[in-house]
């Protein structure tokens, strides 16, 4: 999620394998109503004692709008129905003020701010830390299938 640099193919592949054959992993590719891929889902860090995890997702460049919207509360949907998670985090570069606002949006509470935790290649960067509980995402979750009928994204 931090990687500043084009990712090249030979580096792909070697990431996939890495990550293919770890429990604490999870990638999912997102698909729209009509089947086709426009993003992809990550859970890393999975702790199954503890079940918290933390995501990350990308939409398609080319995505209309509102995807990103319907992939977030798919995601979480998953994290929290499907993997029985209690507990999802996010960490966001400080600046990106896009994801700030779309976390919140989703329900996610800021729990830290971590000052120069990340080198971006250039400079070191604040990153925020976000997380929502199962709890909270069930009452938030009607709100953002409110939103995405009303806009026709479902």
């Amino acid at each position: 999620m931090f990687t500043r640099h084009e990712i090249g193919e030979a580096e792909h592949r070697a990431w996939f394998e890495r990550i293919h054959a770890d429990p604490q992993v999870r990638w999912l590719i997102h698909e729209n109503p009509a089947g086709q891929a426009d993003g992809v889902i990550g859970f890393t860090q999975i702790d199954r004692v503890s079940n918290k995890a933390f995501w990350g997702f990308y939409a398609a460049p080319a995505s209309p709008r509102g995807t990103g919207t319907r992939i977030g509360q798919e995601a979480l949907d998953c994290a929290f129905v499907e993997m029985g998670l209690h507990k999802l985090n996010a960490e966001v570069i400080a600046g990106n003020e896009a994801s700030v606002k779309f976390h919140l949006k989703l329900g996610f509470r800021q729990e830290g701010y971590f000052r120069a935790e990340h080198f971006d290649g250039t400079q070191y960067v604040d990153v925020v830390r976000f997380a929502i509980l199962a709890e909270e995402w069930q009452v938030k979750r009607g709100e953002i299938l409110a939103g995405l009928a009303r806009a026709e994204i479902v």
